[in-house]
């Protein structure tokens, strides 16, 4: 069994980088055929275009955005950083049991690797949008004296906004996914626990049962000791009788 184990293998997929991290987040499907990275596409082109009907400039359309994803992106990370906190530091044996094991569809990563990848990617997708937003609105601020702006630089003004409204819709719709396989690990902890509560149901019943029975047998051998006892007795009781009154009949007692 041993032979088999391809070390390099094993190697390969328990580095601690982020190309290792990242190859488990797409270890199912390519990124890009991601539900969310599709809805994220799909919003950020639908709100660059009705920017275009706005009478804002899309500098300060930007800038908006920008005060928006400040304003929530940290809480955002914030509960990310701590739902990967608590699953790493998570100790039960018999559950990480559970969750390790290789998971063919998966590319043979077990489903604890894919809960990591899926926390990592989200977490860095947000430190990513959170360091572009804060490098933005750092930007509008030291440009105050400058005589030349970026209000009428159309072409990447817009670029800008597009991507600034795909990554903060995009860690946003992450932390669904997030959402989505913590509640699946949580799903696997109560599977794990109820089953070792079944165990243990059954265990008891079969001891109690087992209890009945001895104890059913102990009341049993009593009456036949009993009666045994009883019909000895009957009888030296009848023959002492019949030597007592040889002629006579023994009355009953």
């Amino acid at each position: 069994m041993f032979m088999d184990i391809d070390e390099e293998e094993i190697k390969r997929k328990h580095k601690g980088d982020i190309r290792t991290l990242w190859k488990i987040y797409i270890s199912d499907k390519a990124f890009y055929n991601n539900l969310y990275f599709k809805i994220s596409i799909g919003l950020s082109l639908s709100l660059l275009l009705l920017s275009y009907l706005s009478i804002t400039p899309l500098y300060y359309l930007i800038i908006k955005v920008v005060n928006i994803t400040l304003s929530i992106l940290p809480n955002l990370l914030g509960f990310n950083l701590g739902a990967y906190i608590l699953i790493v530091g998570f100790g039960g044996t018999n559950i990480l049991n559970t969750i390790t094991k290789p998971l063919k569809k998966q590319s043979n990563y077990s489903f604890y690797q894919i809960l990591n990848g899926v926390l990592g990617i989200a977490v860095i997708v947000q430190i990513i949008t959170l360091l572009m937003a804060f490098l933005i609105n750092f930007w509008d601020e030291i440009q105050v004296n400058f005589k030349w702006h970026f209000e009428n630089a159309y072409i990447i003004n817009s670029i800008i906004l597009f991507i600034v409204i795909f990554f903060t819709i995009y860690s946003i719709l992450l932390l669904v996914n997030v959402v989505k396989h913590v509640f699946i690990f949580a799903q696997t902890i109560h599977f794990c626990i109820y089953i070792e509560k079944l165990k243990e149901s059954v265990k008891t019943e079969v001891q109690d049962t087992d209890k009945k029975n001895n104890q059913g047998d102990i009341i049993m051998n009593e009456n036949d000791i009993n009666h045994s006892r009883n019909k000895k007795n009957n009888k030296k009781k009848n023959k002492n009788c019949l030597i007592s009154r040889p002629s006579g009949i023994c009355n009953s007692a």
